[in-house]
């Protein structure tokens, strides 16, 4: 059985581009391929690896970029030559899934329906951008649905990402959770009094509200993260809230760590960074809303069975009004671990692994 491994793009840092890592640490016999790689922007573990990438590589070369090419990023992935793969696992949030798997089997691995097109608003918010690409929707979403019905199986990350996927391509999916390096995203580093907000700094990841929240709490505020809103968002921001940009994973573990909280802003369809704060002991104070809500305890009445505290609109006064409540509150470190650790590497794999055998039995 030969097999192929597809990824949207690796030009930038993201829970897909670890999920999708871990499937090339799974299925090492497999060929990798990606519409387009630099090795500087991603995860430095590709490195070890062979990946080929479409005539669009030496264009895109920044998740920025690939915004702009979007359309002719289909097309470039629709070109790869995978003929002679008995099974193509793409990992795709937007383009992977358009690849054309003429003799063998297709399966997708949905982090979520392509947000720009069928979530535009909320990805774009309302302005040029979202004006620019209306015109050109209707044949967009077009497109995108031709490229789900050549999907044979779809597998998705979450409840909330099975809900998407049965609600935008008309097809039932099967739930395999990503996971988290619980043996990395680990430390018995001490506790500080200030709180972390780890985030691409993009419009729709919704951060602007938290940096709102902190200048009116004046409590200090650690955001890591990098994205087209940083400047606007470094403008509004008071001296008691600090940019630390981009980390390495073990500068990420300690800031995780040290943490007296992790806020978590967006609505996800799953969301790993609540995960990893949880495997470093770490609670979160997160809107409860999307994936979020299958992946954590929320805070109730019992403090010792809880992994965060969740609040419910995406305004500065509700973050304002949970992080106060949450100061009043002292979680569990060992429960918040253990929850955690069910969201392991090991287990991650071997549920793709079977996946994939089960298919191969059937055919």
């Amino acid at each position: 059985m030969k097999i192929a491994l597809i990824h949207d793009y690796l030009c930038g840092l993201g829970g897909s581009e670890r999920v999708f890592e871990y499937m090339c640490d799974e299925f090492q016999e497999a060929d990798i391929y990606t519409l387009s790689y630099n090795k500087e922007k991603t995860l430095p573990e590709y490195k070890k690896y062979n990946i080929n990438t479409s005539y669009l590589n030496p264009i895109v070369r920044s998740m920025d970029l690939f915004r702009w090419f979007f359309p002719f990023a289909t097309y470039a992935m629709e070109s790869l030559d995978l003929s002679e793969y008995d099974i193509v696992l793409s990992s795709s949030a937007t383009v992977a899934k358009y690849v054309r798997v003429p003799n063998g089997t297709h399966i997708c691995y949905c982090y979520i329906p392509t947000r720009a097109l069928w979530q535009t608003e909320d990805y774009f918010g309302k302005n040029w951008k979202s004006m620019l690409i209306n015109p050109f929707l209707k044949y967009l979403k077009k497109r995108d649905l031709e490229a789900a019905k050549r999907v044979d199986y779809f597998i998705a990350q979450s409840e909330d990402t099975r809900n998407h996927i049965l609600r935008v391509y008309k097809k039932d999916s099967t739930i395999i959770n990503g996971p988290i390096n619980i043996e990395k995203f680990k430390s018995n580093e001490l506790k500080g009094n200030h709180f972390l907000l780890v985030s691409r700094l993009e419009k729709w990841k919704k951060v602007e509200y938290a940096i709102d929240a902190f200048n009116e709490l004046n409590l200090p505020l650690r955001v890591v993260g990098l994205g087209a809103e940083e400047k606007y968002l470094k403008s509004k921001a008071n001296r008691n809230i600090e940019f630390l940009g981009a980390l390495s994973d073990d500068e990420l573990v300690s800031e995780y760590a040290k943490a007296k909280a992790v806020i978590f802003t967006p609505y996800l369809e799953y969301g790993l960074i609540p995960l990893e704060a949880n495997s470093c002991g770490t609670p979160v104070i997160a809107y409860g809303k999307g994936g979020i809500e299958e992946t954590m305890v929320p805070y109730s009445n019992d403090n010792d069975a809880a992994t965060a505290f969740f609040f419910y609109q995406q305004t500065s006064s509700a973050l304002q009004e949970a992080v106060q409540r949450f100061n009043k509150i002292r979680f569990n470190k060992f429960f918040i671990q253990k929850h955690a650790s069910k969201w392991s590497i090991p287990h991650f794999k071997n549920e793709m692994r079977n996946f994939i055998s089960d298919i191969e039995k059937n055919d």
